[in-house]
């Protein structure tokens, strides 16, 4: 038995319960007030936002940010029926596992948003020096930890794409979400610069849409070269985002994300 087989993670919801449950998941140092932007672009949908462990309605399962095993199994154990699941940025590694690892097939399609199997580069794989990661580890100490997350997604998003009224909806969901254990910063970043889930991804044979940002510093776009991989795999492109498209590109985002859960062509 797993530690956290009789646990799920903490929720937020939307919309009609009869509706076709939407499951989102966050990125890095973001709980599901970052993710309210989606409430308004997919109203048709039963829209669950899920708060990864340490962060937001999890934080008491901080214990288990450390092994993203905990993360894939809770989120596994926190989504219903017939879903679709979509993992914006680092969330995509856990999200990545549960798809992998759904016995019980609960998960019916499954979307990244800036997310990859693997962050850093390797001579065959797009990505960023893991050293960037390891450096970004000595900055998160206590006290500082909210400044430099501004920093990291000032870089990370590129705000000069965003509008005054978006670049303050990312300040007022830092103030909102609070203060975030060093520790549990600490083991994201981790994550992110080891982390290898390519096989895992690559095994999962559900209909998957990877959506990238043409601008994306972290998650290189070029990634859609590797993982356009039919029948199972298929790849977009915003052009004019960073790694926040559902704040640059809403409408576009939108209009991706519902033709290929209608089965639609993606443009």
């Amino acid at each position: 038995m797993r530690a956290t087989d009789n646990l799920k993670l903490g929720c937020t919801c939307f919309g009609n319960p009869d509706a076709q449950p939407l499951v989102i998941t966050p990125g890095w140092a973001t709980d599901h007030n970052f993710l309210i932007p989606f409430a308004e672009l997919f109203k048709d949908y039963y829209l669950i936002l899920v708060d990864m462990p340490g962060y937001g309605k999890s934080k008491e399962l901080s214990k288990f940010a450390t092994d993203l095993r905990h993360g894939a199994n809770l989120l596994l154990n926190t989504v219903p029926d017939n879903c679709i699941l979509l993992s914006w940025s680092l969330s995509t590694l856990a999200a990545s596992r549960a798809c992998a690892t759904d016995q019980h097939g609960k998960i019916k399609k499954f979307i990244t948003l800036c997310g990859t199997p693997r962050f850093p580069a390797d001579p065959y794989w797009p990505g960023f020096d893991y050293k960037y990661v390891l450096k970004c580890l000595n900055l998160f100490d206590e006290g500082k930890n909210l400044r430099n997350i501004k920093l990291f997604f000032k870089l990370q998003t590129q705000s000069h794409l965003l509008s005054k009224e978006q670049s303050a909806f990312l300040l007022d969901s830092f103030e909102k979400m609070g203060d975030i254990q060093t520790s549990v910063l600490k083991e994201g970043l981790m994550n992110m610069a080891h982390t290898d889930y390519r096989e895992a991804m690559l095994s999962i044979k559900i209909p998957c849409l990877h959506i990238f940002g043409g601008k994306d510093r972290l998650v290189k776009p070029e990634l859609s070269k590797k993982l356009n991989i039919p029948p199972f795999h298929q790849c977009c492109v915003l052009e004019n985002s960073a790694h926040t498209p559902f704040l640059s590109e809403p409408d576009l985002l939108k209009k991706v994300v519902t033709s290929f859960i209608e089965k639609k062509l993606i443009i």
